[in-house]
Parts: structure tokens; sequence; C-alpha cells
């Protein structure tokens, strides 16, 4: 019997060798990756820094907030130079950082997909960076959890 893909119970993964050792090394990479920039940003706020999030939402129309809460800051209109004006009124001496601008210290190596050809194994990390991807799939054809896949596909 084929485990339904929805199936959220561990089971014998429906692909085996160089296919799932693959995958499972781009999830183990995924998780590696959050933590170490969840490191950076607690780091950056011991710091000093407050990491906001934001940007243009519809049009002229910006928002700014607290990533770490996700309460709204500011709101406005004008595009980006209202939004760099407002930035500027509220954070004179520079302590903000866009979130989406904190990188990694840590430069991972590329994952050699050994036994798997580069064109497929483009597309299994394209299909593991889909939103649209369901955790379930992901379990699946590795034979994890979906907690588990979960944990390491989640973004921050």
């Amino acid at each position: 019997m084929v485990p339904s893909m929805t199936d959220t119970t561990t089971g014998a993964p429906l692909v085996t060798g160089p296919v799932q050792q693959y995958i499972e090394a781009l999830l183990r990479r995924s998780l590696a990756e959050r933590l170490n920039r969840l490191e950076r940003l607690e780091q950056l706020e011991k710091d000093g820094h407050r990491i906001i999030d934001g940007g243009q939402t519809h049009g002229d129309a910006w928002e700014i907030t607290d990533w770490r809460t996700g309460d709204l800051i500011e709101r406005g209109i004008g595009g980006y130079p209202g939004y760099d004006k407002a930035v500027q009124r509220l954070d004179p001496d520079g302590k903000w950082i866009l979130h989406e601008n904190v990188d990694n210290d840590d430069d991972q190596e590329d994952i050699e997909p050994v036994g798997v050809p580069a064109s497929f194994a483009d597309l299994l990390q394209d299909w593991l960076g889909l939103r649209s991807t369901p955790d379930e799939d992901v379990a699946a054809v590795v034979g994890w959890s979906v907690e588990e896949v979960a944990r390491h596909r989640q973004e921050d």
C-alpha cells in the first residue's frame, strides 16, 4: 500500500538512496541556516538594535513593524521617500535594521548532489523552497514526521 501524501505519521520513505539523502541534507542545512540567522538577530538586539520589517504594502502605502512582536510602528504613504523619511525621523541613531538585510555570518557550502543529476537537484531545491509544497508531501518522500519537516522548513 502506498502511503497517503497527507499521512502525518512517519513511515517508509517514498524515495531512498541519493535522492532521499540529498533532500535530508537540504532540510538540515535549512534548519542550520535559520538557527544561525536567529542567533545573529538576537545578537543584534542585544547590541541595541531593533529589527524591523516592512516596506511598501500597496501603491505608495508603506508600513514599518517590529519584527519580533509584529507591532505596527508607523504606517504612511509617499512610497520609498516617505518610508525613508519616517525611518530617519523615528530612528535618528540608526539602530534599526531591516530583517531581510540580516545575513548569516556563516557561508555554508553548497550541498553536493552526489548521485543526483544537477538539473534534478535544482528541481528538488525549488520544490523544497516553495511555500506551496506541503510539509506532509516532504515528510512522505523522506520518511520523516510532518512536525520534523515543518521544523526544518520553518521561516523566521
